[in-house]
């Protein structure tokens, strides 16, 4: 699979939350903790970039901000996309991956050997 390869880092959910939602709004982390239902931390943690959105929080959010839950799910998904593009060690694991082609061609080599 062939991914367009962007050379800058995607903006995270994280930063889009701080900064096109809560700094607009005039709201705390708290507050969307309140809002969204769940701990002060895992709040914190997503918008500094600790932690991955997860669906359930893309859910939350959609509803919190009237948004999508797409809208918040492809921005975690350009990230982590990104992300393995960029982690050298995954992309040798990568190239270590037998296409099934490939596969089909060894399982008839062996096929007209037995």
């Amino acid at each position: 699979m062939a991914f367009t390869n962007i050379t800058r880092k995607p903006t995270t959910p994280g930063d889009i939350l701080l900064h096109e939602f809560l700094e607009p709004l005039h709201l705390k982390i708290a507050d969307l903790a309140e809002m969204l239902n769940v701990h002060r931390n895992s709040v914190s943690a997503l918008v500094n970039n600790n932690r991955k959105l997860t669906t359930d929080m893309a859910v939350r959010l959609a509803r919190a901000f009237d948004t999508t839950i797409e809208f918040w799910l492809n921005l975690q998904l350009n990230v982590d996309i990104w992300e393995i593009q960029h982690d050298e060690r995954m992309q040798a694991e990568h190239q270590q991956i037998i296409t099934a082609a490939e596969m089909v061609e060894r399982k008839k080599a062996q096929q007209s050997v037995a």
